[in-house]
C-alpha cells in the first residue's frame, strides 16, 4: 500500500480546495457533501466536525469570507479572486489581440478559466472567437516582453533583429537594431516598444516583429519624462515622424473616434450643429493617414503646406481613378 503523506495534515487545505473549486452563491455545499467530495478528490475521509472547524480556521487566520446559506456553505471570493465577468473579459482580450500566438492564447485563456470554480467553468463550454486571420506567428513575444522588463530594469540595451512580412505574406528579416528600451505599450490592440538610440532619438516597434532578441551593455541614456509623454501622446496609430500643430474641422459624429485616437486633451470647439473644430499636436503621418481615412468629413483647415499635401495626395489620386 503505497504510503500517504502527511495524513490528515492537509484537512485545512482540502476543505478550502472543494470550497474554492465548487462553491459560489448560486451554487453551496453542506457540510456533509463537502466531506463527500473530499473523499472523492482526495481519497481522505474527515468528520463534519473538522470541516466546521477548519471553517474557523480560514475565516479567522486567514480572512476568507465563508458565507452560510440556510445548511450549506459557499466561499465569497469576490474581494481577492477574479470573477466570472473579469475572467470572461481577460479572455476575450487575450483571444483577440493578434500580437499573441494562436496556441499561446488559449493556453493563456485555459490559465485564467481555471481561476473559477467548476460551475463558472462550465460557461466557457462551447467559447468561439470570431475574427479575421490577423494574429502573429511570433512565439517569442513572452520572452521578448520578460527580457525587456529585465533591461529596463537594468538599464542595459538591447539588440534584436525586427521582421515584417512580404508580398508572399512572409515573415522576412528586415534590419537589426540596437536600443536603449524605455517603455512598453498598448495602442490599437497591438503591443510596442519605445526605444531611444544613442542620439536619443525615439522609434516605436512592435513586440510581435521582433525575434532574437539579447540584453546588451551600454552607458544609460537619460531620456525625460515629458519627452517620452510627448512622443507617446503625438504618435497617432504608433506612426514615425515630426510632430505638427494641425487645425481641423470635422463633423461630429467623429468625435468619440478623434477622443479615442488623440486623447482628452485636446483642445475641441463647437463649430456649429454638424461640425467641430480640433486644435491639437500630432505625429503628421498618422494624422494624414487618419485625416485620409475620414477625407469626407475632415477639412484640414491649418497648417497650410499640410492642407496642400492632403490636396496633392487627393489629385493624384483623382488622377488615378479617373474613366477619361
Amino acid at each position: 500500500m503505497e504510503e500517504k503523506i502527511y495524513p490528515g495534515s492537509g484537512n485545512i487545505l482540502y476543505v478550502y480546495k472543494i470550497l474554492k473549486k465548487y462553491t459560489d452563491a448560486d451554487h453551496p455545499l453542506t457540510v456533509q457533501q463537502i466531506v463527500e467530495k473530499i473523499a472523492e478528490e482526495f481519497e481522505e475521509t474527515i468528520s463534519s466536525r473538522t470541516v466546521r472547524r477548519n471553517f474557523n480556521v480560514l475565516i479567522e487566520k486567514f480572512d476568507l469570507a465563508i458565507e452560510r446559506v440556510g445548511d450549506a456553505y459557499y466561499l465569497d471570493y469576490e474581494d481577492y479572486d477574479l470573477d466570472f465577468s473579469e475572467v470572461r473579459c481577460l479572455v476575450d482580450l487575450i483571444q483577440y489581440s493578434n500580437f499573441i500566438d494562436d496556441s499561446f492564447a488559449k493556453e493563456l485563456a485555459n490559465k485564467l478559466i481555471h481561476h473559477l470554480n467548476k460551475n463558472e467553468q462550465k460557461d466557457f463550454e462551447g467559447y468561439q472567437k470570431y475574427t479575421r486571420n490577423t494574429k502573429t506567428t511570433n512565439k517569442e513575444v513572452f520572452y521578448t516582453i520578460k527580457s525587456l522588463v529585465e533591461a529596463m530594469q537594468q538599464k542595459k540595451y538591447v539588440h534584436f533583429d525586427y521582421y515584417k512580412y512580404n508580398v508572399q505574406k512572409e515573415f522576412n528579416f528586415r534590419k537589426a537594431f540596437y536600443l536603449f528600451p524605455l517603455i512598453i505599450l498598448c495602442d490599437i490592440g497591438q503591443y510596442y516598444l519605445v526605444a531611444a538610440d544613442q542620439n536619443k532619438s525615439l522609434f516605436y516597434f512592435r513586440l510581435d516583429r521582433i525575434k532574437n532578441l539579447e540584453i546588451k551593455d551600454g552607458t544609460p541614456l537619460k531620456i525625460s519624462k515629458q519627452q517620452l509623454e510627448e512622443y507617446i501622446q503625438s504618435t497617432v496609430g504608433m506612426y514615425g515622424g515630426a510632430q505638427e500643430n494641425v487645425k481641423a474641422k470635422i463633423k461630429i459624429h467623429l468625435l468619440d473616434d478623434v477622443i479615442d485616437q488623440f486623447g482628452k486633451d485636446v483642445k475641441i470647439e463647437v463649430y456649429n450643429k454638424d461640425y467641430f473644430l480640433l486644435d491639437t499636436s500630432v505625429n503628421r503621418e498618422g494624422f494624414k493617414q487618419w485625416t485620409l481615412r475620414h477625407i469626407e468629413e475632415v477639412d484640414v483647415l491649418e497648417p497650410a503646406h499640410f492642407k496642400k499635401e492632403i490636396a496633392d495626395i487627393l489629385e493624384k489620386s483623382f488622377q488615378r481613378y479617373s474613366c477619361s
